[in-house]
């Protein structure tokens, strides 16, 4: 007893503890797009092993790369993410879609292309089967930068401009503006400039109520590099003036490259070489870097380095055009679509003959339930018919009994009027008796005659009632014969007024004698005196 009491005190503690866990995920989900910092610190002081259930482990990962995302953390390892995509699938369109996104920035920081592509093609899938415009949109940009770092700029405009719908449909105000200034560098490397600015001046409108140095930056530094395409080098370098330090070396990084390109351009080598050594890492931007070193070194007359960056723009050219043409982003969304309609058609092929199969078993069951219903129909037909037979031999019967009934009835109703007749010409005897003055008749010759008539009254009754009064006295032998005539007096349907008549008593003479007789005819209070005679 000991035993399962401890068993159930800690199944209990374990329930508690995986509820309350549940409860932390929520409140993290709840913070992801407001603090995700705040999200990130209370995933953290989670452990993963704590799950057991395959659909909270797989909601932990999928936000856990969610709020390492969010705070710009480089993932080392696809385990966690994989969790999720593992788990999810249509029946849950919005996070299996969130989990291949971010899967495919995980690819696309590892530098794998052609899985990031995969991840992509599958997100937008499932992103499309679910009404969540914000999603939609993030999938839309993230495939047009995969397609702007292959050079299919006009594909990266289309899916900037869809993102840009899904982002004003979702109120995504921030988003929209960094899908704007994608727009805007996909028109400027189509050497489209006008269009560029249009889309950079409506992004930094956008981007007022914002108050973000980031995005600030990103907008003038766009103009600054619209500006020098168009060989405008003031208005470019009052761009550059205006975009603020972030702080963030990506941004920053990009600015002092820019201003370093302004001096080169301009001739002013020494201070293009001090905003230049500002750069420690160049990141995306790696080749016009060093592209502007073998620029700067030339005008230097320094052939030596030149020829050394020269090189290096080079080596790295060729490594990103190779990649490029082994991972065609079209090309292998191409393939991934025709994949998916060969595969939608043998499901179609497959769809169609289990249609045909379930026709043929369905018209076999409608053909076997149309046999039995025939066979119940005929059956019923004949229960009817039986029934039908039963009513009217019932009717028969009650037709027989009725007459039966009637007869008793007249044959009743005759003898209370022969009885009745008896009684009014013994009455009419006794005046002329009394009238003659025939006084010397003692009352033994009245009481003689009367007992003469009742014995006759009970013959009339006991040829109905199957000798009601001999069965009566053989029974109850403490029955007088006052008793039984009263009893048969009852049985051929006088009322008590009509009964003291022949007895010439009083009515209550009569009440008084019938509780006498439930006595000895043993009746209980609930017991009918009237029914107990019938059925004797």
């Amino acid at each position: 007893m000991k035993f399962v009491r401890l068993v159930l005190f800690l199944l209990c503690i374990f329930l508690v503890s995986c509820s309350s866990t549940d409860r932390e995920l929520i409140r993290a989900d709840k913070l992801m797009e407001t603090a995700p910092d705040s999200a990130l610190s209370i995933l953290r002081a989670i452990k993963l092993e704590k799950y057991k259930l395959k659909q909270n482990r797989a909601l932990y990962a999928l936000l856990m790369s969610q709020a390492l995302d969010k705070n710009e953390i480089k993932v080392e390892s696809d385990s966690l993410i994989k969790i999720a995509t593992a788990y999810y699938d249509e029946n849950e369109p919005v996070r299996a879609a969130y989990a291949y996104l971010y899967l495919a920035r995980y690819e696309k920081n590892q530098g794998n292309t052609r899985n990031q592509a995969m991840a992509l093609l599958k997100a937008q899938d499932f992103a499309l089967k679910c009404n969540d415009p914000k999603l939609q949109g993030l999938v839309y940009t993230d495939k047009a930068d995969m397609y702007q770092s292959q050079g299919n700029n006009d594909s990266c405009i289309v899916y900037n401009k869809l993102g840009l719908k899904a982002f004003q449909k979702a109120s995504d105000l921030r988003n929209s503006v960094l899908t704007l200034i994608g727009i805007g560098c996909g028109e400027r490397l189509n050497n489209s400039y006008d269009s560029a600015t249009y889309y950079y001046s409506l992004a930094e409108k956008m981007a007022i109520p914002l108050h973000e140095n980031l995005l600030t930056s990103s907008i003038y530094r766009n103009l600054s590099v619209v500006a020098y395409k168009q060989k405008n080098f003031k208005q470019a370098l009052d761009y550059l003036r205006l975009v603020p330090i972030t702080h963030d070396t990506l941004y920053d990084y990009n600015k002092w490259y820019l201003i370093g390109r302004m001096f080169v351009k301009s001739g002013q080598l020494d201070s293009a070489r001090i905003y230049l050594n500002k750069v420690k890492s160049p990141g995306v931007m790696i080749v016009d870097y060093y592209k502007l070193w073998q620029e700067l070194y030339e005008k230097q007359g320094r052939l030596a380095e030149s020829l050394y960056y020269a090189k290096k723009v080079a080596i790295l050219k060729d490594s990103i055009q190779n990649q490029a043409l082994n991972t065609s982003f079209a090309g292998m969304e191409k393939k991934y679509r025709f994949e998916r309609l060969s595969v939608e058609n043998k499901s179609l092929i497959i769809e169609n003959k289990q249609n045909g199969i379930i026709l043929l078993v369905a018209l076999l069951l409608l053909s076997i339930l149309c046999i039995v219903l025939l066979f119940w129909r005929i059956k019923s037909n004949k229960r009817k018919l039986i029934v039908q037979n039963q009513m009217l031999e019932q009717e028969r019967s009650l037709k027989e009994k009725e007459k039966e009934n009637n007869f008793l009835l007249q044959q009743q109703m005759k003898m209370q009027h022969l009885l009745l007749k008896n009684v009014e010409q013994y009455r009419s005897r006794a005046i002329k008796r009394s009238s003659a003055s025939e006084v010397e008749k003692t009352v033994g010759v009245r009481n003689s005659q009367l007992d003469t008539f009742y014995e006759e009254l009970m013959s009339h009754i006991d040829l109905t009632h199957r000798n009601i009064s001999s069965r009566l006295e053989a029974a109850y032998p403490n029955l007088t014969k006052r008793d039984i005539l009263i009893c048969c007096l009852l049985l051929a349907n006088f009322d008590t007024g009509m009964i003291a008549t022949i007895l010439d008593v009083q009515s209550e003479s009569i009440n008084i004698h019938r509780g006498r007789l439930r006595k000895k005819l043993n009746l209980q209070n609930q017991d009918n005196l009237l029914q107990f005679l019938r059925s004797f």
